[in-house]
């Protein structure tokens, strides 16, 4: 029997058809985009159910009918010729259609039984956290990078991918050390890159996180769409908040927006910088109708919560009042429909707080307040990392204060400058949001603040 370049069986009759199935899974690891090769490998063979199965992921990922149509096709041959397959095998197919169908309670217990019984495929580990970070269960993903890590010590993937699931976890240290462990094996790594980029943007790093972003900026060139705009994304964060408006923006237009415009993580990663930009006093320009413009051409939607929020407020802010209410109504349908498992993401967040960003866009805060208190409590069951679901925090607290609310702004703001003190733009806040709550007191404690964050 043949073997991938991890050393997992693979049942194919062809080498050509394990040389396209390294070139998918290793692309997925290293964020590249040598992903195509895998459809003319399973046309070629198409009694192997894994490069089958894995053409069926591949036209998921493509987020258009077409895709649909290709990843139908090509997991009617992965089912069919499954009996033939090796265990291993059997359950990937498995986990494909489990996708397909949007049954991730499915698919997440196959990628668990994956990992645990077969630690060296780790491709499957990765999709598996892919899955878990969707519904915000970072134990999950953890757990699926510790049940690999031992077969896979001198991968520095692995690595990086154990680092991501320690940062949303809270095991900061852990995860820097572990992020530049990953980077010093394999100086390419980008989401290790991502990983520390995370640790330092939580701690309030920011010119550490400046500095080792640019530092590794050059390998970015290559990867996929998500991951170069993601990265610079995280580069520009750390600018923004230290209040360089012009380098954000600069970036914003360079890097961030422009490579892949019809992909949907690259849509969020714009939408989610200009609005935070808003929130901040910008005026970015006419940049949401080019964003807009996307969004509304997108095939298919209600596939994560996560997305459809921000598409949602993208539509809104560019004036397209029909399409946004239509498109409210249409998530408002999917949840009610929706897998059980997925349900309460669903239903008990993402429904109010699309309403509560739909009034804010429409500039009707106090409309959004008791959606937003509603929503924020359970924000992570939509999914997205920690860094990227404060977007909404942030619009809650920007909310309170257009609606009058400023005691409870203030909380909120206090809550935030203490737990990242070296960072001066949240005592700015603070300070601006305590002179409109007329709290002298609050006043007087965040220019202290910015004043020992001054003298050094």
């Amino acid at each position: 029997m043949r073997a991938d370049c991890f050393g997992n069986p693979v049942t194919a009759a062809r080498a050509e058809t394990v040389e396209a199935i390294d070139r998918f899974t290793t692309s997925l690891l290293r964020y590249g985009t040598d992903f195509a090769p895998i459809f003319a490998a399973a046309e070629a063979e198409p009694n192997c159910a894994l490069a089958n199965a894995y053409a069926a992921l591949l036209g998921l990922w493509m987020e258009n009918r077409a895709g649909l149509a290709l990843a139908e096709r090509h997991l009617v041959r992965a089912i069919a010729a499954a009996p033939k397959a090796s265990e291993r095998e059997q359950w990937i197919v498995d986990s494909v259609a489990a996708a397909r169908d949007k049954a991730i309670g499915r698919a997440v217990g196959i990628a668990e039984r994956l990992a645990a019984d077969y630690p060296g495929d780790l491709f499957s580990a990765k999709v598996g956290q892919t899955h878990y970070f969707n519904v915000g269960d970072n134990a999950g993903m953890l757990r699926l990078a510790d049940k690999v890590i031992e077969r896979h010590r001198d991968c520095a993937w692995a690595h990086g991918m154990r680092a991501f699931g320690l940062e949303q976890c809270h095991r900061l240290d852990e995860a820097e050390e572990a992020g530049r462990r990953a980077t010093e094996m394999l100086r390419r790594e980008p989401w290790a890159h991502h990983a520390v980029a995370h640790v330092m943007e939580t701690r309030g790093r920011l010119d550490d996180g400046i500095a080792w972003m640019r530092a590794l900026a050059d390998t970015w060139e290559d990867c996929n769409s998500f991951m170069y705009t993601h990265n610079w994304w995280h580069l520009a964060l750390f600018h923004l908040d230290r209040g360089e408006v012009a380098e954000t923006l600069r970036l914003y237009d360079e890097r961030l927006w422009g490579r892949e415009k019809s992909y949907s993580q690259d849509q969020v990663g714009a939408i989610s910088m200009l609005w935070r930009l808003e929130m901040r006093g910008v005026d970015v320009g006419g940049r949401w109708r080019d964003v807009a413009d996307y969004v509304a051409a997108r095939e298919l939607v209600h596939d994560e919560p996560f997305l459809d929020v921000q598409y949602l407020y993208a539509l809104a802010r560019a004036g397209e009042d029909a399409a946004a209410d239509a498109f409210l109504e249409g998530l408002a349908a999917h949840a009610a429909a929706a897998d059980p498992y997925l349900r309460p993401a669903w239903v008990e967040v993402a429904l109010p707080l699309a309403r509560a960003v739909l009034a804010q866009a429409r500039g009707r805060d106090a409309e959004a307040v008791d959606d937003f208190a509603m929503a924020i409590p359970a924000l992570a069951k939509i999914g997205g990392s920690h860094a990227q679901r404060d977007l909404f925090e942030q619009a809650r607290v920007v909310c309170l204060e257009r609606a009058g609310l400023h005691r409870e702004a203030l909380a909120i703001r206090r809550r935030r400058a203490e737990f990242r003190p070296a960072v001066a733009s949240g005592w700015r806040l603070l300070r601006d949001t305590a002179r409109a709550a007329g709290d002298v007191a609050a006043v007087g404690e965040s220019e202290a603040a910015l004043e020992r964050l001054a003298a050094g």
